[in-house]
């Protein structure tokens, strides 16, 4: 079967595409291990069960007598999880029956759940068989991208996670005519940036605000305090004087007796009530409504201290201090500094640049600039190390792109602001209360100075495009010019699609009657900028780009073609198509050399690309989406905030990102010597004399807990709540993602900890509680010594080594007689029958499990690459990759290169 891309217009070919084609199979089927339920537990059954679900009368007509104990198929295994759920509940044995032993039931939940879990890796092996599929989001917005150079959001697609634990699994990876829509209209996004930036390339655009114009702000609402205070005081005393008259005297009787009371500011506020005096309005104030309240506070001197001491500080005059919002009272203006991108202003890329400096009063940890835009959504995009001081401020540089997506007012906003301090209203004000306590009770010392903030465009002058860019140089790409003749549009389109197409030559017919549409749009009066943008859409929206590869309808295996080959690999390494040198190679068939592939997985891996393949992989593998799943509570762990969540998180990537770059030992993420951190976690872990916003190796001293994963804050708020610690996550996380050992899924009905409610227990004393039901230990026994072995570090991974528990009311409220704090003891037992003392030994345990820890990291690699789940039928490629990794000492390009190396990488 042949399928072209011409079935563009056709919503429902998408779905006869993957209909048509089926599976292909990828490596013949290995023999695969049978499932076998131990023949220990028979006399279990016989004893306890088979009275009443035995022989052809069995009971709920569900016999026990006949189960095989070799799970071998789909039938088999569905008796035994109504087994295994009967058992979880608690409904079997009935009441009235005699109870199994809590040893025997937990032994036999243990095995039974760790055989289906068996089984089902069994029954869904693919046997080498991948589906084809489309492009996910990630590799959707790379390929866009490479083509055209722009990045477009495209968050609005489905998500790309189903039954398979990656985004490049191809059985997730279906087509809805709901998506063709939305590839049509990206598609035009993408092109109308792209048109936008390549007709303003030449502009150069800069703004700056110099700083010193909000304390200006500063200064001026000094002087209106002034002149305010002046007017409320003649204002005042004409209200004074009014409340002497006689003929006043019932008015002011009436007032005093209303229900604000008999102060003297109640008066003021039924100003109106006597005759001849004028309104507060003209002396400036807002309203008339509040007025009078507001010429009260001009009198207080207390409301405008903070203000003269901002003026009183060095350098106002050619700069600004950042403040803290909340900050009562008077509030100043510069809790950030703004600048607005005019309107107007060309698309394409920008620098943002900042002058600035620390003061005497920054502390460690408040010498980081947050920078984001939105000021009003709170996030930051990055935050900055600022270590210069006033005498030679610092410049910081940071890449901005400007797309069609920042097309509000707001989101054209830059904004600067001291880290942390716009994360949590009530948390903010408690900062503002705290400071004012310890400075005289003005308001919070000032701890960073900006002198100017900028942006400027980078003018695009260089001759080299982006393909999809470079494509369309005959063609004029706005309506200034004559419209192109039919052949210059024809071959303009030619070339297009061969990029988009990934180097594959699109079919005449094809291109016949795209510029067909072209013309028939032009025909009927559309412009040529729009009717060349839309017929342009439709490549973007056809399946020769959407699909990795055209349908096939050959059933046997078959090397995949040298192009085919060199799409595979980038878009493993890079999430992205081939650059022109892999396609140059796979055009020679220079690609079937071992060597010649090696030596591009390498330079692959080397290019600034390659940082897809770490973020998209790692997140995956380690499960990094718990991490956004959760509020950090700030009223107990202020220093969490948005811009050091960002940070924790990158320190992940950035940790991989360095063993890939230098071929590091993977044994390196279970222990090690180092952290890979900026200046802001090096903080935040309280490692001294590291500065600034890269991430670069730090030495650790031997008494560290950090090192490896589970030093890193990331992993541990993972496994939490935002607020306290779950060691059951803790432990299971560490099990699947470090171990290779995974626990079976949590079964239904699980009892519940309810009845521990309102008890003050340890964090321990509660778990071991819930063991006390076999069918939670038989889960728990493996998970819970190793949560327990990492409570020395809190929700959000500080180090600690105390914790406490406080009961609370029904209205929330802490209850002052229900609260426990306790020494933490980190010491604990395996079920294996391992013990550790301290989070130290534990983590020894834990890296000297090397060979567990890189298998699992090879099967995940495998899923990864080949866009499928990995069964029993690749234990021979796990073995091989395996084997030779271990042989160079886990380093992790071996891993790559053994895998891209292999025939079934090589294989369709």
């Amino acid at each position: 079967m042949t399928f072209h891309p011409h079935t563009h217009g056709k919503h429902a070919g998408l779905f006869v595409l993957a209909v048509l084609l089926g599976p292909l199979s990828l490596s013949n089927a290995s023999e695969v291990p049978r499932v076998l339920m131990d023949e220990r537990h028979r006399a279990l059954l016989v004893e306890h069960c088979q009275g009443c679900h035995g022989g052809e009368n069995a009971e709920a007509n569900f016999r026990v007598d006949d189960l095989s104990f070799e799970i071998a198929d789909l039938q088999m295994a569905a008796r035994w999880q109504k087994v295994l759920g009967a058992l979880n509940s608690g409904e079997m044995p009935p009441e009235g029956e005699e109870p199994l032993s809590v040893d025997a039931k937990t032994n036999f939940l243990d095995d039974l759940a760790n055989l289906m879990v068996a089984a089902r890796k069994s029954l869904g092996d693919q046997k080498g068989v991948i589906t084809m599929r489309r492009l996910n989001r990630r590799e959707y917005r790379n390929t866009l991208r490479e083509l055209l150079g722009v990045e477009i959001n495209v968050t609005e697609l489905p998500a790309d996670t189903g039954s398979g634990r990656y985004d490049t699994v191809g059985s997730n990876l279906f087509m809805s005519s709901t998506q063709f829509e939305q590839y049509m209209s990206l598609g035009r996004e993408a092109l109308e940036e792209t048109f936008a930036r390549e007709i303003s390339a030449a502009e150069k655009r800069v703004v700056r605000l110099e700083a010193e114009q909000v304390t200006q702000k500063v200064a001026d609402y000094i002087e209106w305090q002034i002149d305010a205070k002046d007017r409320a005081t003649r204002w005042m005393k004409l209200v004074d004087e009014a409340t002497e008259h006689p003929e006043n005297a019932a008015i002011v009787e009436e007032i005093r007796a209303g229900p604000l009371g008999k102060h003297r500011h109640t008066i003021y506020r039924q100003w109106q009530l006597f005759p001849g005096v004028p309104a507060p309005e003209t002396f400036g104030f807002n309203t008339v409504e509040n007025n009078a309240d507001k010429a009260i506070a001009a009198l207080s001197q207390y409301h405008h201290r903070y203000h003269h001491y901002y003026m009183q500080q060095p350098a106002v005059d050619t700069g600004a201090y950042l403040a803290i919002p909340n900050e009562h009272p008077s509030v100043l203006d510069n809790a950030s500094i703004n600048l607005l991108i005019p309107y107007g202003w060309p698309l394409g890329e920008y620098i943002v640049r900042f002058r600035a400096a620390i003061t005497d009063n920054a502390t460690p940890d408040r010498q980081f600039i947050e920078f984001g835009t939105y000021p009003a959504a709170q996030q930051p995009i990055s935050a900055h190390h600022i270590t210069a001081t006033m005498d030679n401020p610092q410049i910081v540089e940071i890449p901005f792109t400007l797309t069609r997506g920042h097309r509000n007012h707001n989101d054209r906003v830059l904004f600067l602001r001291e880290k942390g301090v716009r994360d949590d209203y009530a948390h903010t004000t408690r900062i503002a209360k705290a400071a004012r306590e310890a400075n005289d009770d003005i308001g919070r010392t000032f701890s960073l100075w900006v002198d100017w903030l900028e942006i400027e465009r980078v003018p695009n002058v260089a001759e080299s495009k982006p393909p999809g860019v470079a494509a369309l140089r005959s063609l004029p790409l706005d309506d200034r010019s004559g419209p192109p003749a039919a052949n210059d549009v024809r071959a303009a389109l030619t070339r297009f699609a061969r990029e988009a197409f990934r180097g594959q030559e699109p079919p005449s017919d094809y291109v016949d009657k795209l510029t067909g549409i072209y013309l028939v749009s032009r025909e009927a009066g559309t412009k040529h900028s729009v009717a060349i943008k839309e017929t342009l859409a439709i490549i973007l929206a056809s399946p020769m780009f959407l699909y990795l590869a055209e349908p096939d309808a050959e059933e046997t295996r078959r090397p995949l073609t040298q192009h085919e080959l060199a799409t595979r690999l980038s878009y493993f390494l890079w999430g992205a198509p081939p650059d022109s040198r892999l396609r140059e190679l796979a055009e020679q068939d220079h690609l079937a050399d071992r060597e010649v592939l090696v030596h591009e997985t390498m330079r692959l891996l080397d290019d600034p690309r390659s940082h897809d393949f770490v973020t998209g992989f790692v997140s995956q593998w380690l499960s990094l989406d718990r991490f956004d799943f959760f509020q950090v509570n700030l009223d107990r762990h202020p220093r969490f905030d948005n811009a050091t969540r960002i940070s924790a998180k990158k320190e992940v990537f950035e940790t991989v990102a360095f063993l890939l770059k230098n071929n590091g030992s993977l044994s390196d993420l279970l222990k090690s010597n180092y952290v890979v951190v900026d200046g802001l976690m090096a903080n935040y872990y309280g490692l001294e004399d590291v500065a600034g916003d890269e991430f670069r190796p730090v030495k650790l001293s031997a008494d560290s807990p950090r090192g490896g994963l589970l030093g890193m804050a990331a992993i541990h708020l993972m496994g939490s709540n935002g607020d306290d610690t779950s060691p059951v996550e803790r432990g299971a996380w560490v099990l699947r993602k470090l171990l290779n050992d995974p626990p079976p899924p949590a079964p239904p009905n699980i009892p519940q900890l309810a009845r521990l409610a309102g008890q003050v227990l340890t964090t321990q004393e509660r778990l071991v509680a819930h063991q006390e039901e076999p069918q939670c230990a038989s889960c728990h026994r493996k998970i819970d010594p190793i949560g327990f072995g990492l409570e020395n570090f809190d929700a959000v991974g500080a180090w600690r080594t105390e914790d406490h528990f406080q009961v609370t009311d029904e209205n929330g409220k802490p209850d002052p007689n229900l609260h426990k704090t306790w020494k933490i003891d980190a010491a604990a037992k395996l079920h294996s029958g391992e013990s550790f003392n301290n989070y130290f030994e534990l983590r020894d345990m834990i890296a000297s499990k090397s060979d567990d820890f890189a298998r699992g990291f090879t099967e995940n690699l495998i899923e990864y690459a080949l866009g499928r789940p990995v069964g029993f039928s690749d234990e021979a490629l796990v073995e091989h990759v395996f084997a030779q990794s271990r042989e160079e000492q886990f380093a992790l390009r071996t891993f790559l290169r053994e895998l891209v190396s292999s025939k079934e990488f090589q294989t369709r």
